[in-house]
């Protein structure tokens, strides 16, 4: 048996969001935690863990092009600013020509806050946008 240990790249990735490929995207990250804690019962060790909610956050970062085309789209919807989005994020992966595309839907997103600045000297204005999500389906 033969394993493949090479790694997914950064230009092996697309991001979709609202059907359209983010081109000025310069990161992603998205994560689940769950709460849990010790059980215990008699004695000083513990017998179980308990399991409570789940939270689904993360952040993506945008060139500023990019976030002004999400911030006319919402616009255009009725809304007031990128903080009244939500939809889908999918993101697609794949180690070379030859292997079989992982893709990851980010379900329920929206935007939790987001500023801007620059300083002297920029040549680009990039966005971190920290997001919460309602669901996460993995290799879909």
């Amino acid at each position: 048996m033969i394993f493949d240990t090479k790694e997914v790249t950064w230009a092996n990735m697309k991001v979709v969001l609202l059907g359209k490929e983010l081109t000025g995207i310069r990161g992603i990250k998205y994560k689940l935690t769950q709460e849990k804690e010790h059980l215990h019962g008699a004695g000083d060790e513990p017998i179980g863990i308990q399991r409570g909610k789940r939270i689904y956050e993360g952040e993506i970062k945008l060139l500023k092009f990019e976030y002004d085309i999400l911030a006319d789209a919402v616009k255009n919807a009725g809304g007031r600013d990128i903080l009244d989005l939500s939809a889908e994020i999918v993101v697609t992966y794949v180690k070379d020509a030859t292997s079989t595309p992982r893709t990851d839907i980010i379900q329920g997103f929206q935007f939790k806050e987001f500023e801007k600045g620059w300083e002297q000297g920029a040549k680009f204005m990039e966005l971190t946008l920290p997001i919460i999500f309602m669901g996460l389906k993995q290799n879909a």
